[in-house]
């Protein structure tokens, strides 16, 4: 199965996908390190996230809509792949969220640094 280059429509729904799900995922990550009080050191944290998180959440993002899309997209349906790529978003999102806005290595006022406003039942 080889992956061909895609459409401008592709491109299109990849930018705008992911890099909406990036900055749906560094505002959660934002007020998850306001509710716990995190500070990750002497720099200040939203210069942190916006130099380093978005670029990063914006590239992982983009390229994971587009290699899942791909590969899903069996030359007919749209939906089921934009399904698919979505899916996948949202898990690598959860991940990343869980690695940098719940940091073990800068101690907050919440448990784990897990705030109380969010659900049990998504692990972190």
């Amino acid at each position: 199965m080889a992956i061909s280059k895609g459409s401008r429509g592709e491109t299109f729904l990849a930018w705008v996908i992911g890099g909406g799900a990036a900055i749906a995922l560094l505002t959660l990550t934002r007020r998850s390190w306001d509710a716990c009080q995190v500070d990750i050191g002497k720099v200040a944290n939203g210069p942190t996230l916006l130099y380093v998180g978005l670029p990063v959440a914006v590239v992982v993002n983009v390229a994971l809509f587009t290699l899942v899309y791909r590969l899903t997209r069996g030359g007919k349906g749209f939906f089921s792949p934009l399904l698919a790529a979505a899916i996948a978003i949202t898990i690598a999102d959860l991940a990343l969220y869980s690695w940098a806005g719940t940091p073990a290595s800068s101690p907050g006022i919440c448990p784990g640094n897990v705030p109380p406003w969010w659900p049990t039942w998504i692990p972190t």
